[in-house]
């Protein structure tokens, strides 16, 4: 018995491989005494949570022995006071109670159609009245003398519109069916329907404006030898949704005389006077643009 219990508490020497063969020596307790003491560091923890844990439970009731105890409330009974009386002469006593007569007990009449005689068998009829519909109208569309001005019915046909024929090489200004102008213009290099980037084809079929815009500073290579021209598309552009195909528009020119002719790229071509005068007087966004081979 002394022996095992010398053999328990005396530190024993192990070697602990460390690899690469290299060894440590250490002193370990005997594998009793390691769980003894392991047993004794939980009874310990455990002792020390459960009286934390007490400790809060008991401050907690503390404070709720703390709370001032509530005392009776007293309930106070509110004496009406008595109305006075006053004596008023008999005819303010009639006023006053007509008045409340007015206000407790209101007389509501029910609505009824107002009945009104059209002729000596005292035969009636029930009144109606019609409601004029306000038109919304246009300025420039009012009438001489009156103060109504009527807006004028969504007509297509009565816009401004473009027809180009390549083949005599001329820009129509429609309003309708109606003729109001004719251009000269350039046309593409090559004739028949636009195929492919650089073919030098103006496209055929219908379209229309997407945008105007100020073409005074553009400069285009021709590959010509004769580099970036100034002024190649006048002042102005309007620029055409044709059939995805971009950069295809109607615009002015730095070269007139090229008018009459197949000379472009792709593009409508007139002087900067005409594209000038299209712009500032008829064209408009969405404006309906149709070209034709022939």
């Amino acid at each position: 018995m002394s022996e095992f219990l010398k053999e328990i508490f005396t530190l024993r020497t192990v070697y602990i491989d460390k690899g690469r063969g290299r060894w440590a020596m250490r002193k370990r307790l005997h594998p009793f005494m390691r769980g003894v003491l392991s047993v004794i560091i939980i009874f310990l923890c455990g002792v020390i949570y459960f009286k934390s844990d007490s400790v809060k439970t008991n401050e907690a009731v503390a404070k709720i022995n703390d709370v001032p105890e509530v005392k009776e409330v007293k309930t106070v009974k509110l004496i009406e006071p008595e109305p006075v009386k006053i004596n008023l002469p008999p005819a303010a006593q009639t006023v006053a109670a007509s008045l409340h007569d007015r206000q407790v007990k209101p007389q509501i009449q029910e609505a009824k159609p107002v009945l009104i005689p059209i002729n000596n068998n005292n035969k009636v009829k029930k009144e109606t009245k019609t409601i004029k519909k306000t038109e919304i109208i246009l300025p420039s569309e009012a009438k001489p003398g009156t103060d109504r001005i009527i807006a004028p019915k969504k007509n297509y046909g009565d816009k401004y519109r473009i027809l180009i024929r390549k083949s005599n090489h001329t820009l129509s200004l429609l309003k309708g069916d109606e003729l109001i102008k004719e251009y000269s213009v350039a046309t593409g290099k090559n004739t028949g329907d636009k195929e492919r980037v650089g073919d030098h084809r103006t496209p055929v079929g219908n379209f229309k404006i997407v945008s105007i815009e100020n073409a005074s500073s553009w400069s285009h290579d021709f590959r010509d030898g004769k580099g970036k021209i100034a002024g190649a598309y006048g002042p102005w552009f309007l620029r055409l949704d044709a059939k995805g195909w971009r950069g295809i528009g109607i615009h002015g020119t730095h070269d007139p005389d090229s008018r009459g002719t197949n000379a472009t790229e792709g593009c409508i071509r007139l002087s900067n006077e005409d594209i000038a005068e299209l712009k500032e007087n008829y064209a408009y966004k969405n404006m309906p643009v149709e070209i034709r081979e022939y």
